[in-house]
């Protein structure tokens, strides 16, 4: 059986992937209204992989004989500036999850949980790549600067971005 603490956070992480997904699903929508439909694709693959996580993080916590305690999903940011911008604070979203992985690696440490601490090991190395991902995008838009040809050359980039097709099982 899995400890309660442990259980308490894993419901929290799951909260968390839940409230990045539908994050990235806003801003989507906002990438389609400013007709930037490969930014918008990049950021649905994005909440793909949200979903994911937070299945992973279900399916865990199912295994272990835990409870799903499903909870209200925040309100998504909704006042977004360009892509620049949006991808700042994609990176920022990235960094609390990081955060708050760490956090539960910690717990699962100190409480001497060493299968929560072997399946946060791939949750660890992906918000490597979570981080690493949104860095290079900023660092191409930065490249870009005012320049509307080479915005649209990273939008056309942006929305060659495929996910896995066997994504949000959780498997």
């Amino acid at each position: 059986m899995i400890d309660p603490k442990i259980e308490d956070a894993i419901n929290g992480q799951i909260n968390q992937e839940l409230t990045a997904a539908y994050s990235y699903l806003a801003i989507a929508a906002h990438f389609e209204k400013t007709n930037l439909s490969g930014f918008a694709n990049w950021m649905h693959q994005q909440r793909l992989e949200e979903l994911d996580h937070a299945m992973k993080l279900f399916n865990y916590l199912i295994d272990r004989g835990g409870e799903i305690k499903l909870q209200a999903v925040e309100n998504p940011h909704k006042d977004f500036g360009g892509p620049l911008d949006v991808f700042k604070l994609a990176l920022g979203m990235e960094q609390n999850n990081t955060k708050s992985i760490n956090e539960l690696y910690r717990l699962a440490t100190d409480l001497n949980d060493y299968a929560t601490q072997s399946h946060l090991k791939w949750f660890i190395d992906e918000q490597v790549e979570e981080e690493k991902s949104m860095e290079d995008v900023i660092a191409m838009l930065e490249l870009a600067g005012d320049d509307r040809s080479a915005l649209l050359v990273l939008n056309q980039q942006m929305g060659s971005r495929q996910g896995d097709p066997a994504a949000v099982t959780g498997e």
